[in-house]
C-alpha cells in the first residue's frame, strides 16, 4: 500500500496538469458509474437480468404501512378536486408506447412542436461567479424544464427512421435556434442505434424516432464536486417526464429507454465519450391504435 501526501491548498494545478481537461473535470466515482451503467465499454450484463430471482423475493410494489396513526387524506380532499385539472389529466393519461404505426408516422410539424414545448432555449443571460476576488462570467439559459444550477447540460440527438417531411438520418437539435442539424453518421451506425432501442424497449419494430439525451459533462462538473453526475441523472429524469407529458398532450406515443451505447454515440458524433455522451433515450412516434400500453 502506497500513500501520497498532497497539499491541495498549495498545488491547485495538480489535476489540470494531467492533460485532457475533459477527464480532469470528472470525479473518479462518476466516470466509473457512467461507463459501467451504459453499454459500449464493458462486456458485463446490462438491464433486466433478474440475477437474484430465486434467491431473494421481489419487493412489494407498495411499501408496507408504518404502524403509526393514519390520516385518510380522501376525507379531507377539497370538494372542487372532483373536477380534475388539465395537468392532473395529463399525468393520469401518461403511459409508455412501444408499438408505433408506420403507416402514419410522426410529422415534422409535430416533432417541431414537441421539441419547442420541451427543450427550446427561451432566454439566456450571464452571471459572474463571486469567488471573493472576482470570478469568471458564466452563461445561463432558461428552458421549459428545470435544471441543476440552470446548467442545462443536456443535448438532444435524433435518430430518424420514419418522420413525414424529414429524411431518415441522424440530427442534433439546436435548442437556441430551434433547428435540426444533420450529422453525417454512417447508415450501419444509425441502424444499430435504432435496433438497440428496439431491443431495450422489447418493441415489435424500431421506433419512428429515437431521441438520445447526451450530457456535456463539464458543464456541471466545472461547478459541482462529488454530485455532478447525480445531478445529470436528476435532470434526465425531469426531462423524460417533460417528454412524456408533451407527447401525451400532442397525441403521440413515447417510451423512456433504460440504456444506451456510449461508444456507438462517440463513433456517430466523433466526440470523446467522456466529453459528451448518452445519459438517456426516449422513443417517440404515432402509437398503434389499440396496441397494448404500459404505465411505466
Amino acid at each position: 500500500q502506497i500513500l501520497f501526501k498532497i497539499n491541495a491548498g498549495e498545488d491547485r494545478n495538480l489535476r489540470a496538469a494531467e492533460g485532457d481537461e475533459n477527464f480532469v473535470l470528472w470525479d473518479f466515482h462518476d466516470l466509473l458509474f457512467h461507463a459501467r451503467s451504459t453499454e459500449g465499454r464493458h462486456a458485463n450484463p446490462v438491464g433486466g437480468t433478474y440475477q437474484y430471482a430465486g434467491a431473494i423475493p421481489p419487493a412489494p410494489a407498495v411499501r408496507p404501512r408504518w404502524p403509526g396513526k393514519k390520516i385518510d387524506l380522501r376525507k379531507v380532499a377539497d370538494a372542487s378536486s372532483d373536477a380534475i385539472s388539465p395537468v392532473a389529466k395529463l399525468l393520469r393519461e401518461r403511459h409508455s408506447t412501444r408499438s408505433f404505426d408506420d403507416r402514419r408516422p410522426i410529422s415534422l410539424a409535430e416533432l417541431s412542436r414537441f421539441l419547442d414545448s420541451t427543450a427550446r432555449v427561451l432566454s439566456t443571460w450571464q452571471s459572474r461567479v463571486d469567488l471573493g476576488a472576482g470570478g469568471p462570467v458564466v452563461e445561463c439559459a432558461v428552458r421549459p424544464y428545470p435544471s441543476a444550477g440552470a446548467g442545462y447540460e443536456l443535448e438532444l440527438y435524433l435518430a430518424i427512421d420514419r418522420c413525414e417531411g424529414l429524411a431518415r438520418g441522424f440530427y442534433h437539435y439546436d435548442a437556441g435556434g430551434h433547428a435540426l442539424v444533420s450529422i453525417d453518421a454512417g447508415a450501419r451506425e444509425l441502424e444499430a442505434m435504432l435496433k438497440g432501442a428496439q431491443l431495450a424497449m422489447d418493441a415489435p419494430a424500431v421506433p419512428q424516432v429515437v431521441i438520445t439525451i447526451a450530457a456535456r459533462f463539464g458543464r456541471l462538473s466545472w461547478k459541482y464536486s462529488s454530485i455532478a453526475y447525480a445531478l445529470v441523472l436528476k435532470d434526465v429524469g425531469v426531462l423524460l417526464q417533460t417528454f412524456y407529458l408533451a407527447a401525451t398532450d400532442i397525441g403521440l406515443g413515447g417510451c423512456a429507454i433504460g440504456t444506451a451505447n456510449i461508444d456507438l454515440f462517440a463513433k456517430m458524433t466523433g466526440i470523446e465519450f467522456h466529453a459528451e455522451g448518452p445519459v438517456g433515450q426516449f422513443a417517440i412516434g404515432r402509437g398503434t391504435v389499440g396496441a397494448d400500453t404500459q404505465t411505466d
